[in-house]
């Protein structure tokens, strides 16, 4: 295995420790996964061609795991690259997810974005 795709393979497993450490917090309700959604498609029409609902939905509680363990938006953004798959999302799009995420399944770590 290549040393960069064993690095990135080492990162990801990191990530996905961290975020079984911290606790994940409670699970979106229905209600909260479809507002999240509802935000995310109005505003990148384009992301279900690169994510389901669920795969979204599974990145905004990735991102509040993030922040409530601590982590600051640019290592968020960084970690959310790294756990989206192998086809990142556009860097607007996934702007979209961070933010939607916040507005709606974290509201606390709204400060955070300005």
């Amino acid at each position: 295995m290549p040393a960069r795709a064993l690095w990135r393979t080492g990162l990801v497993a990191l990530g996905a420790l961290s975020l079984a450490a911290c606790g994940a917090g409670p699970a979106p309700s229905a209600r909260q996964s479809q507002r999240f959604l509802d935000s995310v498609y109005s505003r990148a029409p384009d992301i279900g061609g690169y994510r389901t609902g669920s795969q979204l939905v599974s990145l905004g509680e990735a991102v509040c795991a993030d922040l409530r363990a601590g982590a600051t938006v640019q290592q968020l953004a960084d970690r959310t690259r790294l756990l989206e798959g192998s086809v990142a999302l556009p860097p607007a799009d996934l702007g979209v997810v961070i933010s939607a995420a916040v507005a709606v399944m974290c509201p606390t770590f709204s400060k955070l974005l300005g």
